[in-house]
């Protein structure tokens, strides 16, 4: 079987790219809706170049499913049938284009764009699914899809990688417009994860865990706030010992935020966890094995202090935030600490203090009175 990148001349200097299929003296052709602009500018020159390197991507992945059904599949004239479009049409498919997205994303959480594909499939029931039927009622569709499936946060996080697929679509000039433009993605107000108290983490830390520097590696986060990925990459010369002081650039916010730069002061437990493992001033503070590995020890290490509770890494900096607005700090206190641009972040914790006050309250045992 035979797979080249074909092009069809346009009006104005375009060019329409198709894959042309050809097997045992059949034929077939497959447009792909990716057009070439006329070569006027270094501007144009530049997307064309960028486009062609998707058809060509597109075609190698062809390639790649054609030889996967032809060797495990003994009708290799079915297997020519299941591999081709069955009819010709000019309409991309966004299933193809998020594939390519997800070749393309180096984004950590690349995991999240792998299962919004999933999700989307699961959605449509689909093979294929043409650009054109991606209208905006079909992605407020989509969005409670996921909302009705998935909790907390989770489904804004999957709506957010569609999202920048079809931005990426419209960048490329394969879509006209963003049909999830005016869409509102309204976080929750509640804190999703759970909360461990100042005694829970105390009783955390008097229990052994297989691995002490994802032990010590939490509690400080208990105790600073820091996300996972900030703690992983701290090192020596961002702490100033004799003040007291830590200063970090928030990696998940650097590039949007302005207060991406955090100056955190310590207290005597954080800087003792600190000073456990003294290091050179480039060298990493905390040894820590890779984030899945760290989740299973840390669920290990939780069950083993018998707290009933589904903890991750990120509840430590939860735990952290409202602890100390339980402890008295107010609310742009409390934001500065945690790092956030601005209180609105912060107010999703005053009702989990309003929660634990009251659950302190009903702990009082019942009484019965008699006049």
């Amino acid at each position: 079987m035979g797979i080249t990148l074909g092009k069809k001349q346009l009006n104005k200097g375009r060019v329409s790219l198709f894959l042309n299929y050809s097997y045992n003296g059949r034929r077939r052709k497959e447009y792909l809706g990716i057009i070439l602009d006329a070569p006027t500018s270094a501007f144009n020159r530049a997307e064309n170049r960028n486009k062609i390197l998707i058809a060509k991507q597109i075609k190698a992945k062809k390639e790649l499913e054609f030889l996967s059904v032809e060797y495990h599949l003994n009708d290799v004239q079915n297997t020519f049938d299941d591999i081709l479009p069955t009819s010709k049409s000019n309409i991309p498919d966004f299933y193809m284009l998020m594939e390519r997205f997800l070749d393309s994303y180096h984004g950590k959480d690349r995991k999240m764009v792998k299962a919004c594909i999933m999700h989307l499939r699961l959605f449509t029931k689909k093979r294929n699914l043409p650009v054109n039927l991606l209208t905006k009622d079909f992605c407020v569709s989509f969005l409670e899809y996921l909302r009705d499936r998935l909790r907390g946060n989770t489904p804004i996080g999957y709506f957010k990688k569609f999202r920048m697929c079809i931005a990426k679509c419209v960048e490329n000039k394969l879509m006209s417009s963003n049909p999830t433009d005016g869409i509102r993605l309204m976080q929750f107000d509640e804190v999703t994860k759970a909360i461990l108290s100042v005694k829970e983490i105390q009783k955390l830390a008097v229990t052994s865990c297989s691995n002490n520097e994802v032990k010590r590696a939490f509690l400080f986060s208990c105790y600073c706030g820091l996300r996972w990925c900030d703690i992983y990459d701290l090192r020596y010369k961002d702490i100033d010992f004799p003040s007291q002081r830590l200063t970090v650039i928030q990696q998940k916010v650097q590039a949007h935020s302005k207060s991406a730069i955090l100056h955190l002061n310590l207290n005597q437990t954080a800087l003792k966890l600190l000073q456990k493992k003294k290091g050179l001033a480039d060298e990493q503070v905390f040894d820590l094995p890779s984030y899945s590995y760290t989740l299973r020890v840390l669920n290990k290490w939780v069950k083993q202090a018998n707290i009933q509770k589904h903890i991750t890494f990120h509840c430590a900096r939860h735990s952290f935030i409202t602890n100390i607005m339980a402890n008295g700090a107010n609310i742009k206190t409390a934001a500065n600490l945690a790092g956030h641009s601005t209180t609105r972040h912060t107010e999703k914790y005053v009702h989990i203090i309003d929660e634990l006050k009251q659950k302190a309250v009903d702990s009082l045992p019942d009484i019965i009175v008699n006049y």
